[in-house]
């Protein structure tokens, strides 16, 4: 069978093929033929129930190539991204491996593969070649990676955050041994949502995807996704802000190019004027954008945030310190609420519709999609990269309108 990579390598259901132990195998080989025998592969995961499985049969993958296989265990990605790149000094060709679903249910799990260097994989092409047959000179080796953390706290920003109150909410997800300690490391005084993972309760009502409705008695709440590389905030006055609000809080201090994508709101779009570059979705896309334009920000509604002078991948906790560093005071203290005003969100309508493009394409035209243009509203229709499902968005100046096209849409392709 073919393994294809999608926007952010392989995604789906736990156990199905690629994700099982012949897939995951597969991969691994793959992996290694990639980056040639003999070279150091950092392996990750997140919290799933069946992460430990599907890195057992990766690592049986790369050891058949010939890797050097470093066990980090449970981690955030970008926290493999960050040993990747510390251990490109001594082996330049080194790359990551993340076993993780991100924000999906527990039930799924995926495979993230990091460059040379530690960031995102721009061109899997070459990666790919080795999915269908790839040689298995052996000699590979693992290890455990000692004090995996190490490069990505030193790289977190350094902040003081004594005397604030955070909720910190990390989705019962790869973040919730680390984050709590990194934060109160920093003087901050926690409430802790989402931090007691079990296997099957990741992204569970929690996460960025369900931020808290209620803040309590705390001032602010960063929530973080399965592998904490996305963040959305909750502010006691503004509520939630997501990535949106989070580029116009950064692009305040951060000077240049602003990349954003196709999902980003046109009411920031508006207030950017020509400082933003849409891309497709996806942050590797964003990522190549950056590039491109020699961006120093971009990032997705989502609140994937991409820091030229960040880690090498996205990293939730580093965009939320780097938000509050930005609202600081001259003392340096954040000052809350959050410096959000400057711009006006314009209504947006979603839907996700479960379709399987590969069994049911999308037909050329969408009559309903044509009306909605027509009467002035912005449509985007697309296929998931990393879900069988159908997104439809419609933006525009009336929320009820949009929503009825949104709708009607969505209707017509069901």
């Amino acid at each position: 069978m073919t393994i294809r990579f999608g926007t952010d390598g392989v995604r789906g259901p736990a156990g199905r093929f690629p994700l099982d132990a012949a897939g995951s195998f597969r991969i691994g080989r793959a992996v290694a033929a990639w980056i040639g025998a003999g070279h150091e592969v950092v392996l990750g995961r997140d919290t799933r129930e069946s992460g430990p499985d599907i890195a057992e049969a990766l690592t049986a993958g790369l050891v058949a190539g010939g890797a050097r296989v470093l066990d980090a265990g449970v981690l955030p990605t970008a926290a493999v991204s960050c040993a990747v790149a510390a251990r490109a000094r001594r082996d330049p060709d080194a790359v990551g491996v993340m076993v993780t679903a991100s924000h999906n249910p527990w039930r799924d799990n995926g495979i993230k593969v990091l460059d040379r260097g530690g960031g995102k994989l721009l061109d899997p092409a070459p990666l790919g070649r080795w999915l269908e047959d790839a040689p298995e000179p052996g000699g590979g080796t693992v290890e455990p990676l000692p004090d995996p953390l190490a490069p990505w706290l030193a790289a977190l920003p350094s902040i003081d955050l004594s005397g604030l109150h955070i909720l910190l909410d990390c989705a019962h997800g790869a973040a919730a041994g680390c984050a709590p300690d990194a934060l109160r490391a920093r003087g901050a005084r926690l409430r802790l949502r989402g931090c007691a993972p079990d296997g099957r309760n990741i992204n569970e009502g929690v996460g960025s995807l369900h931020p808290p409705a209620d803040l309590g008695d705390a001032d602010l709440a960063i929530c973080l996704d399965g592998d904490a590389d996305r963040v959305v905030l909750v502010d006691r006055r503004h509520g939630v802000l997501d990535g949106d609000d989070i580029l116009w809080l950064l692009s305040r201090t951060i000077p240049g190019t602003v990349v954003g994508t196709v999902m980003t709101n046109g009411g920031l779009g508006a207030a950017l004027g020509d400082r933003l570059v849409r891309t497709p979705v996806g942050d590797r896309f964003v990522a190549m954008a950056m590039q491109q334009h020699r961006a120093l920000l971009g990032g997705e509604p989502s609140g994937h945030i991409l820091l030229a002078d960040g880690p090498p991948t996205a990293c939730g906790l580093t965009t939320a310190l780097r938000v509050l560093q930005a609202s600081a005071d001259d003392a340096g203290r954040p000052t809350l609420p959050l410096p959000v005003s400057g711009w006006t969100r314009w209504p947006q309508a979603r839907h996700d519709l479960r379709r399987d493009v590969r069994q049911a394409p999308l037909p050329p035209s969408i009559a309903a999609a044509r009306a909605a243009t027509a009467d002035g509203y912005r449509v985007l229709v697309r296929p998931s990269g990393t879900e069988p499902v159908v997104r439809i968005m419609v933006e525009g100046p009336d929320a009820d309108r949009a929503a009825r096209h949104c709708a009607h849409i969505a209707e017509e392709l069901s």
